[in-house]
């Protein structure tokens, strides 16, 4: 669990540009160790759109919540503090007048931007003065971009099949409704498409795989699109993110958000 020292704007301030790379990735959750968890709804949204931070498993115990931008709790970064008993909320620094906090800790933010992506921060504290923090994280993009923000026409599906065995817990993410004439496609660790975050990609005109940055030996990369994850451990939590690529060059993308809950 991250540290409850909230840093002043002068510190904040060396810190900007690193906290600008953030906004490259989105919507995978972190849960801490009391289960508490955050779901972007959408993951990914277009500009203009509303995007809620959506808490789930808020402890009874917890009195007050602050949100910030970024993945740390500056003090110039606060986006608001709230007040559970009260219902009563206090506006920070990074406060856009579009975010509203809600009773059980879950952050709307309307109409946002492309500067609006990146990691958002939740820290709470409960009766005992105990400081807990979460973050999530999601993307929005121009609606000018290949990325479609409903289905696609073929309508891309990522289905999670369990392979049990008494050896070791396997998954299989199954894809169903693959577009026809693609020239490839690609597995990414990640809500984003980005090159160091690439499992591995498949091309149809070559008939060969290529492996990325973030690929491992468990992984198993199918013709069909599938991805099979051997001997599934915690650190594979996380968003998984298909993207086709067709002969005429059109772009579409399926994510999985892949939980695992282990002893």
């Amino acid at each position: 669990m991250m540290g409850s020292v909230v840093l002043s704007c002068e510190d904040c301030t060396s810190w900007q540009g690193l906290l600008l790379t953030v906004t490259l990735l989105t919507s995978w959750l972190l849960p801490t160790t009391s289960k508490l968890t955050i779901k972007s709804v959408p993951p990914i949204a277009v500009e203009g759109e509303n995007v809620l931070l959506f808490v789930h498993n808020l402890p009874k115990n917890v009195k007050a919540v602050s949100w910030y931008t970024g993945v740390a709790p500056f003090k110039c970064s606060e986006i608001a503090s709230h007040v559970v008993a009260t219902n009563f909320t206090v506006v920070g620094l990074a406060h856009s007048g579009r975010e509203t906090v809600f009773n059980n800790g879950s952050l709307l933010i309307k109409s946002v931007t492309r500067k609006d992506s990146g990691y958002y921060t939740l820290r709470t504290i409960d009766s005992t003065s105990r400081p807990e923090m979460i973050r999530a994280e999601f993307f929005v993009h121009s609606p000018l971009l290949f990325y479609k923000k409903h289905l696609t026409p073929s309508q891309l599906i990522i289905q999670m099949v369990p392979l049990w065995d008494e050896k070791s817990n396997n998954i299989f993410l199954w894809v169903f409704n693959m577009p026809e004439k693609l020239q490839g496609f690609a597995w990414h660790k990640g809500v984003l498409p980005l090159s160091h975050l690439k499992i591995a990609s498949h091309s149809f005109l070559t008939n060969s795989t290529r492996l990325g940055h973030a690929y491992s030996n468990r992984v198993k990369v199918r013709n069909d699109g599938s991805l099979l994850l051997l001997n599934v451990k915690q650190k594979d939590t996380g968003i998984y993110t298909l993207r086709t690529i067709s002969v005429d060059l059109k772009s579409e993308w399926v994510i999985f958000d892949f939980q695992v809950n282990k002893p």
